[in-house]
């Protein structure tokens, strides 16, 4: 969007009724999900959880990064999409997302990693219908 367009959005006088607000709210929470739920997200639970998968030492390790850093956007995010807040869910990936586990058991963990965010995907999912 330009700043010519955005300047003439914003000067245009904006309904304050329940029902519009409500709708622009649930419009705000599906884009703040959309752009925390990226491509490459699905191609990296795929690549983990898909029926070929079969990841090098160096991919795991790349994705373990990328799931790591989803997980800061998740934390921050999720408090206003997810109602009630989902403790659980969240305490689970912020503690796989903190573990260092041993090359042997690198692989199980980050399958761990992806089923714990597909768990806060589908809780997200269903906050956005």
């Amino acid at each position: 969007m330009t700043e010519d367009v955005a300047i003439q959005l914003l000067s245009r006088r904006a309904s304050t009724d329940d029902e519009t607000v409500r709708v622009l709210l649930g419009g705000l929470r599906r884009s703040l999900a959309y752009e925390a739920v990226t491509g490459e997200l699905w191609d990296d639970l795929e690549a983990v959880l898909g029926e070929h998968a079969r990841l090098t030492q160096f991919e795991t390790a790349v994705i373990v990064r990328r799931f790591r850093k989803a997980t800061t956007t998740f934390v921050e995010i999720v408090p206003h999409l997810v109602r009630p807040y989902p403790l659980d869910e969240l305490t689970r990936l912020i503690d796989l997302s903190a573990e260092q586990p041993r090359f042997d058991a690198a692989y199980g963990h980050l399958r761990r990693f992806a089923l714990a965010i597909l768990a806060l995907l589908d809780l997200m999912g269903d906050a956005a219908s």
